[in-house]
C-alpha cells in the first residue's frame, strides 16, 4: 500500500456463503450471485470518485476475492487471523496499514449496498471534507438507525472500530468518550443493506416510487431472479 489521502476499505468475508439469513429465500448460488452483483456494484462506484485505484481495498482473506479485486483492478490487504471480533479487527489492522502509508483519512464501507452510487460517494466525502475539525468522524447508519453502513474517520485510527449490532451507539459514543465530533449524514443511497429477506423484498420489488436505483450488476442480479421467480 502508498499513498495519501482518503483510503477506502471493503470489508469481504467470502464471495460463497456469505448471507446465510437469506438461505431460507435464495439457495447458496443465488447468495454468491448477490454477493458478488453488489460488492462489484460498491467498488464501481467507489472507482468514480477522486481516489486511486490503489487506495480502493478490499478486505479479505478469500483467494476469490482476490481474484475479484484483480478483475476490479482495485487493491487486496489480507489480515491476519483473528478468532476474536474478526471484522473489526481486520478492518482495524487495515486502517493501521493505510495510517502507515500516508492515509490521512478512512472510509470504511460495507460491501452489500446494492444502491451506492458514485454521487451519494461523493455527498458523503463532501460532507466529512467540510468540517473544520480534525480529529472527526461521519457516520451513515442503516436504515434502522442501528448499525453503521459507513464509517469515515480522520485520521484512520481515531477511535476504536465496533462494526456489529448495535454499532451506530457504540461508534457515537466512541467518539463522545474521545471527544471528536462524529456528523451523522443521511444519505438513503448508502442506508440501504441486505441483511434479511425483507431487505431483499426491497431491492427485488422497489414499488413505483423507488428514489434509488441499484447498481447495473445488482439490477441484472434481480433481472435474473425475477425471471427465475416466475
Amino acid at each position: 500500500m502508498s499513498g495519501s489521502g482518503t483510503w477506502a476499505l471493503v470489508p469481504l468475508r467470502q464471495l460463497a456463503g456469505g448471507k446465510e439469513r437469506l438461505a431460507g429465500v435464495l439457495p447458496a448460488a443465488a447468495r454468491c450471485a448477490l454477493v458478488e452483483a453488489m460488492a462489484e456494484d460498491l467498488v464501481r462506484a467507489l472507482l468514480e470518485l477522486p481516489l486511486p485505484s490503489t487506495q480502493i481495498v478490499l478486505v479479505s482473506e478469500d483467494p476469490e476475492v482476490a481474484g475479484f479485486a484483480l478483475r476490479l483492478g482495485v487493491a487486496l490487504f489480507r489480515p491476519s487471523p483473528a478468532v476474536c471480533d474478526p471484522l473489526n479487527a481486520a478492518l482495524a489492522e487495515a486502517a493501521s496499514r493505510a495510517a502507515g502509508s500516508g492515509a490521512e483519512a478512512v472510509l470504511m464501507i460495507h460491501a452489500d449496498l446494492p444502491r451506492a452510487s458514485g454521487p451519494a460517494l461523493r455527498r458523503l466525502l463532501a460532507a466529512h471534507a467540510a468540517s473544520p475539525s480534525i480529529p472527526h468522524a461521519t457516520l451513515v447508519s442503516d436504515r434502522e438507525g442501528t448499525g453503521t453502513n459507513c464509517l469515515l474517520l480522520s485520521p484512520p485510527l481515531a477511535i476504536p472500530l465496533l462494526f456489529g449490532p448495535g454499532s451506530r451507539a457504540r461508534h457515537v459514543q466512541a467518539c463522545a468518550e474521545a471527544g471528536l465530533p462524529c456528523r451523522e449524514l443521511t444519505e438513503p443511497a448508502l442506508a440501504f443493506d441486505i441483511d434479511v429477506p425483507a431487505d431483499l423484498a426491497l431491492l427485488v420489488h422497489p414499488g413505483e416510487t423507488q428514489d434509488n436505483a441499484p447498481g447495473e450488476r445488482s439490477q441484472a442480479w434481480i433481472h435474473s431472479y425475477r425471471r427465475q421467480a416466475g
